[in-house]
Parts: structure tokens; sequence; C-alpha cells
């Protein structure tokens, strides 16, 4: 029989003899057998009850939608059904304005017949006002005005009732496509719907002088505003600032500066905060004398929007 030496470090001592037949196996614990060892199976993993955070979702597709990545948002939406089944009336509703604000109608449209079918979710008044934005911005009149109808008989899915943020969805829709004529048309047929105490809203005077400056129309902002006094309205700080805009964009400083002093006089004699002037003002206002080299206005106007509180 062979013998094999094996040498071992000095500090263990002399060498020793070992048998041929002699098997080593190095290992730091227990020897185990491979077959064993396959069969050993990890520990699992405990299980947590898991809940949709809806306030996140909606809040992730928000910032989605500023950057215009509407497929994303349609990605992640598709996730959130696969792990969660149906979504919630808000999560859509966000849903459905990021397919607005990014200029996909066909899509918004499949979002309200996903909504509104039996087994889903549901729609409310902001379902069908964000809708009725979209369908004026895509120029879809007919469409939007049968749904209006639909809603005013009583025969809309979901039953939402007419109010003026509902006619104020199709209205800001089609100020912002320029589409005035038909702006007009809308207040006529559903005047009733903007009375607040027997006279129409602030609100729909303001949306009014909106459509007017973006269509270059800035005189007709100004008749509004004849209008907005005729009425024994109260203007509000968003009555002053389109004025001034309207003003300043006709090159007339003069009488935008007019309306910034009445502005300033209403706010101390009413005591109301929410009047005075804003940044709005102010860069609205330094614009238009920067534009035509007023540098004594511009510096008027810089030192009283520095000693402003």
């Amino acid at each position: 029989m062979q013998q094999i030496r094996l040498q071992l470090p000095p500090s263990v001592g002399t060498s020793r003899i070992l048998p041929s037949s002699t098997t080593l196996i190095c290992c730091t614990g227990k020897p185990e057998s491979s077959q064993k060892m396959s069969q050993r199976k990890l520990p699992k993993r405990p299980r947590f009850p898991s809940r949709l955070n809806h306030k996140s979702l909606t809040s992730r597709i928000v910032q989605l939608t500023r950057r215009r990545q509407l497929t994303q948002i349609f990605e992640e939406i598709k996730i959130a059904k696969s792990q969660h089944g149906n979504l919630g009336t808000i999560v859509m509703n966000a849903l459905m304005q990021a397919c607005v604000h990014c200029g996909d109608i066909d899509s918004a449209l499949e979002v309200f017949g996903e909504m509104s079918k039996p087994g889903g979710c549901g729609v409310d008044n902001i379902t069908y006002g964000t809708l009725l934005k979209g369908l004026g911005n895509a120029r879809r009149i007919d469409e939007a005005f049968q749904m209006l109808e639909s809603v005013e008989k009583g025969t809309a899915v979901g039953s939402p009732q007419l109010s003026v943020p509902l006619v104020c969805g199709l209205l800001n829709g089609l100020i912002e496509a320029g589409d005035l004529r038909r702006a007009n048309g809308l207040l006529a047929r559903y005047n009733y719907v903007f009375h607040e105490g027997g006279s129409p809203s602030i609100l729909t005077y303001n949306l009014l002088m909106k459509g007017y400056i973006s269509a270059g129309c800035p005189q007709e902002a100004l008749s509004t505003h004849d209008e907005i006094l005729r009425q024994g309205l109260n203007p509000d700080r968003l009555t002053y600032n389109t004025l001034i805009f309207a003003c300043v964009k006709m090159e007339n400083l003069d009488f935008a500066m007019l309306f910034f002093e009445h502005m300033k006089d209403k706010a101390r004699k009413d005591d109301d905060q929410d009047i005075f002037p804003d940044l709005v003002t102010y860069t609205t206002l330094l614009q238009g004398f920067g534009r035509v080299k007023n540098l004594h206005s511009v510096k008027k106007i810089l030192i009283e929007m520095k000693n402003t509180p």
C-alpha cells in the first residue's frame, strides 16, 4: 500500500502519514450530501396586504401629464389594473384630464366609456366637465352640445347635474380654441345657469375677456368690463389683471395704469387683500413700459413693487 505524505503547516507540528485510500474533504461546516442540498428550499417571504394608494397614483399621473407622457401613463395604469382591478373615479378622472391635456380626445372618450359601463368606477361632474372641455378644444362642438343637452334632460349616464363648472368646461374649451362665436352662443343658450343672485357670474365675464384677448380683440375685453359694471358685479383680481393685459396688448398704457390705480383703490376701500396687485399685475406693466422704453415708469413700478408687502 502506497503512502501519501501530507505536509502540515509548521505551527501544527511534524508530518503525518495518511493511507492512500483516505479522502480529504475540506469544508467549514458539517458535511452534507449534494442531494440534500438540492432539496433544501428557501424560506417563503411573508405576504403583506397591499392597497392601492390612489393619492400617490393620481399625483404620478399629474406629473406625467405635465410632461405630456401619455403613453407612459397608460402603461402604469395597465399595471395598476392588473394588480388591483378597477381603479377609482379620482384616478380615472386624472387619466381623462391627461388625455385632454395631450390633445387625444379619442382616448378620452374611450376612458369615459370604460368608466360609465356597468361594473366601471362611475362618472361624475368632473368627468363630464373634463370631457366637454376636450371636445371643445378638438372642435367637436356638435358632440359636446349633444352631451350637454343629455345632462340638461337628465338622460346622461351617472345623472350629473347641470352647473356652472360643467358648462364652463365647454366654454373654456371654446375660448381656448378661439371659437368666440360658439362661446357666445353657449352663453346665450345656458344663460340661466350662469346666474348668481339674478346676475351672471364674474367667472363668465373673466373667461370671455380671456377669450377676446387670445383672439386679438382687446377692445371687446374692455367692453366686457363695462358690462360687468352694468350688471352690478364686483371685479376681482383676475378681472383687473385681464383688463391690464388687454390695455398693454393694445399699447394703451394710460388705460392700463388707470385700471391699475382703480384696482388698488378698490382693494383699499373694501380692505380686500385678494384684489391688491400681484406679481402678474406688475410683470404685465413692466413688459408694457419696457417695450416702449419708458424707463421712468419702469423704475417707478419696480420701486412700488419692492415696497408692496
